[in-house]
Parts: structure tokens; sequence; C-alpha cells
């Protein structure tokens, strides 16, 4: 059995993440799953506040403060929401990005040093770490057609995209058991089909449980 029921979606801007998320939850309402959806920059009022800084394209940051922005989200959403809920352990906690999206975009894209964001991020996790990771992963042409208009994170160019997708690949192979990589080139229903369908077979044994098969 999967030892939390916290569950994180990542992948580089235009890849789909949000929906499938959409789809992923409402599979999990229709069998009346209980869960908690998060995302990343967000989830409290510092978190959101903090977002908007972010996506602002007004806004001018150096790449450190951006980091350390990410950062800070994170710590507090974490702290007031995620934990309390993955401790429980009574329903699911899905997460629209976590810490391996910093690690991506801003190590890989944008150069600051892993080691470095790894030791914060260790302090902000304490171990409340996804159970299981899906990264959805297209070619980055296909990501871009997708998006409409761009926020700052979105603006920064095919170069950087590039660099965060090697960079989220690379992660993957780091961690086989917790990441689950899902072709995001295939139509929305096949993309759908084959996340519900890891998902069956990471969580089968809790799933037999509540439904006493």
């Amino acid at each position: 059995m999967m030892k939390n029921k916290f569950i994180s979606f990542e992948g580089i801007d235009g890849v789909g993440k949000t929906t499938q998320i959409n789809l992923f939850l409402k599979k999990l309402e229709k069998l009346n799953f209980n869960h908690h959806l998060f995302r990343e920059p967000g989830g409290t009022k510092l978190s959101e506040g903090i977002r908007e800084i972010l996506l602002d394209n007004n806004n001018d940051i150096s790449n450190l403060t951006e980091s350390l922005l990410f950062l800070t989200a994170r710590s507090d959403l974490v702290n007031k929401k995620i934990r309390p809920k993955v401790l429980e352990n009574d329903s699911f906690v899905i997460c629209d990005r976590f810490f391996d999206s910093t690690l991506a975009y801003q190590s890989y894209g944008r150069g600051i040093d892993k080691e470095f964001i790894q030791q914060i991020t260790d302090q902000i996790l304490q171990n409340i770490i996804p159970s299981t990771t899906f990264l959805l992963d297209c070619d980055i042409n296909i990501s871009i057609k997708r998006l409409g208009s761009k926020d700052r994170m979105e603006s920064s160019g095919i170069e950087f995209l590039k660099n965060v997708k090697d960079g989220f690949l690379e992660l993957a192979l780091l961690d086989k058991n917790r990441y689950v990589i899902i072709d995001a080139n295939k139509s929305i229903s096949d993309i759908g089909k084959s996340i519900w369908n890891h998902f069956e077979k990471r969580y089968i044994k809790w799933l037999s449980y509540q439904f006493k098969l």
C-alpha cells in the first residue's frame, strides 16, 4: 500500500495539467473519495499574494528572489494546509505542482544551485512527500501552442522550457518509485485514462479495502 494519499501533478507550462487534474478529481468524486486540491504557488492568503507577484509580467524579479518567493509560498502552504491533511491520511491530497517544480524551473531552468534549493526544501517538507507524482511530458512546441496569454513564468522562452523539461525528466529518473511519466502528446481522453490506470495500480490495495473487494 502507498505510504500516503498525497499525489502531485507536474510538467512544463501548457502540458495540460489543470485539465487532467479536473478530470481526475471528477473520477474521485464519482467514487465518493474524499480529496483536497491545492495549487502552487497558492493555497493560503500569503501564498496567493506571492503567486500574484511571481506571475505578474510587470515585475522584474531576479532568479534568486524568484526561487525564495516560491519556497516561501510552499512553506506557508505545507505548514498550514498540506501537512495536516496528509497526516490525517483519510483523504486524497492533490497538488497542482509541488517541490519538483522549483527544482525543475529554478535550478534546471534558472541556474540556481540545486543543493541550495534542496536543503531549504528538506526543511520545509520534513518528509511530507507525495507517494505519487504524475509527470505530464509532451513536445515543447505542442505545449507552447496550448498556452494562451502568457504570465511572467510562461514568457521565459523556448530554451528555458527545454531546460525545465529536461530537468523534470532527470528528476523522474532519480526517483522512479515516485514518478509516473505520462505521454501528454496524446488526446485529453487517452491521457486521462493513462493517469487513472496508473492510479488504480498504485492504490489498488487501498481501493480494495474501501470497497471490501
